[in-house]
């Protein structure tokens, strides 16, 4: 707002930047515990959330199956699925969510950008995100990781990368 006597302009404080000028009430260590304590207590409904998101990319996949054309909006209704459970995974220490969902995305990506349309890959990417979406995969499963995305890794270099090159 201009100060009329100087037709400079100041700085009226709002309410957010007044709340970002406190003295924090806890230190750094304990906010980042408390996080972490929050994060483990939510695991149960994690599992719930990425069960019923499962449930949503698996019908948005069947009907991007059943589409010849390629991109379509059950295909980017499937991208957004997986994104999510990509976010999911990262932020509940699923790494093996997070990495199968990024691949799930990229290959929706390039089939898009391909104009292509491949089932049997989004149904590979869709058991292999419901097999390690599992604590006991989490657990246990890790060490079988490398090989699962090596199998993924070779339907998603199958089509081009937007630029042109192959994988």
């Amino acid at each position: 707002m201009p100060n009329n006597k100087t037709n400079e302009a100041r700085i009226v404080p709002t309410r957010f930047t007044q709340i970002a000028r406190q003295k924090p009430t806890i230190s750094r260590d304990a906010a980042i515990e408390a996080g972490q304590t929050a994060v483990t207590e939510l695991e149960p409904e994690y599992l719930e959330w990425v069960d019923g998101l499962l449930r949503e990319l698996w019908s948005a996949v069947d009907k991007a199956g059943q589409d010849v054309t390629f991109p379509n909006p059950h295909g980017e209704e499937a991208y957004g699925l997986s994104n999510q459970i990509r976010n999911l995974g990262a932020t509940f220490d699923y790494e093996a969510v997070t990495i199968v969902a990024d691949s799930f995305c990229e290959l929706i990506h390039r089939l898009n950008e391909a104009g292509r349309n491949d089932s049997h890959a989004m149904q590979t990417h869709l058991n292999a995100l419901r097999l390690v979406s599992t604590p006991a995969f989490k657990r246990d499963g890790e060490g079988e990781l490398g090989a699962l995305m090596g199998a993924l890794r070779q339907l998603v270099d199958h089509y081009p990368e937007p630029d042109g090159n192959i994988g």
